[in-house]
């Protein structure tokens, strides 16, 4: 009797050796075939790298959503900055709208600025983005919220100096808010000058395209209304400010030229920097230009 209980026994025992053994290999085999499981940022990384911006943003939602700070967190924002300006700005956003408004036929997503109500704009509001809409052009806006979140929450962060530049407000069609936008450029340029961010080189080419317009705005009042906003009132003091707005931009063209000049045939900045050269040098024989940075009409 007790040898046919160890018997019995003995089989339970290898029974469940043997449940453990083929349980263990079956867990290997999933491991091996689809690897460990990736974090947000993992899953993000691989789908952008594919192309799909979208999904990667999306991705990212367990790490923008946490209540607790983290260094993972921190990268999150970061690259949920880069990732919603990509895609926000992109035809695929459009597209995707223009589905989810077929799709739902709903009256309030069918204006130009239908796509505020829809979902996944909402959700990324929640999440901090800022996607507005910008009626001047009557299209998407994103509005660096991800960036804003990361220094408030991040103060220390090592993105901080490169965030702070697109967190600069620009200004528009008076005098006022362009030169408030304009020292907003220098105090960046003083803080960052000695950093090597490209950001400081983007803050030279502001300042000089601003400059070049007030230089023309100013030189040319009475000749359009959009220039009405940039009077002091007073002639001679507006002539004196063309001037004064000519040499900066002259000197502004020129610290942006010198600084890329190593790179003029080599990625980003190819075509900006024999724009920028040209631009130079017709500023120097007081010929006007085409491009504007503070009027919208």
């Amino acid at each position: 009797m007790r040898l046919s209980m160890f018997n019995e026994e003995l089989w339970r025992y290898k029974t469940v050796c043997r449940i453990f053994v083929i349980v263990s290999m079956c867990l290997v085999s999933v491991v091996l075939a689809f690897g460990e499981t990736e974090s947000p940022l993992e899953k993000a990384e691989a789908l952008m790298t594919d192309g799909e911006f979208y999904e990667a943003l999306f991705a990212l939602e367990p790490l923008l959503t946490a209540a607790e700070k983290s260094a993972d967190q921190e990268e999150a924002l970061w690259l949920a900055n880069a990732l919603c300006r990509t895609w926000v700005h992109s035809k695929d956003f459009y597209e995707r709208w223009k589905e989810n408004k077929q799709t739902k036929n709903e009256p309030e997503l069918m204006y130009s600025n239908g796509f505020m109500k829809w979902d996944k704009v909402i959700t990324l509001n929640q999440w901090g983005a800022r996607i507005i809409y910008e009626h001047f052009n009557a299209r998407a806006e994103y509005a660096y919220g991800f960036l804003k979140r990361l220094v408030t929450r991040y103060p220390e962060s090592s993105w901080r100096p490169a965030a702070e530049y697109y967190l600069i407000e620009h200004g528009y069609n008076e005098r006022e808010p362009v030169e408030k936008s304009l020292n907003a450029h220098y105090d960046y340029i003083k803080k960052y000058a000695k950093s090597g961010l490209t950001e400081v080189y983007m803050a030279y080419l502001y300042i000089a395209h601003v400059n070049d317009n007030l230089w023309q705005a100013l030189k040319s009042l009475g000749e359009s209304e959009h220039y009405i906003g940039f009077t002091s009132g007073n002639t001679q003091k507006d002539k004196a400010d063309a001037e004064r707005h000519k040499a900066e931009a002259l000197k502004y063209y020129a610290k942006y030229i010198v600084s890329v000049s190593g790179n003029e045939y080599k990625g980003i900045f190819s075509h900006q920097y024999r724009e920028t050269l040209e631009r130079y040098e017709n500023l120097k024989h007081d010929k006007e230009g085409n491009s504007w940075f503070i009027i919208l009409d």
